[in-house]
């Protein structure tokens, strides 16, 4: 089925005018962008609820920094 799809897709694409290929790859790159938005969202939900859990919640990203940096001087 898959394999379908892509063919059927490229298909249609190569009947496009190079105008309407623009806003076929404009549309591609929204979705990417989108499916990247959506995993950033999904790695800062895991890592709230990581810090939730280890009672890290009321640190800052500027103390999670410092942190980092004092310990990469010790080590």
């Amino acid at each position: 089925m898959e394999r379908e799809q892509e063919k059927l897709i490229l298909e249609k694409i190569r009947k496009l005018s190079l105008e309407r290929l623009q806003e076929v790859l404009d549309f591609i790159e929204f979705l990417e962008q989108k499916e990247e938005v959506r995993k950033w969202m999904e790695f800062d939900e895991w890592a709230m609820n990581l810090a939730k859990e280890k009672g890290f919640y009321h640190l800052t990203e500027d103390d999670i920094a410092n942190i980092v940096k004092e310990y990469r001087r010790s080590g």
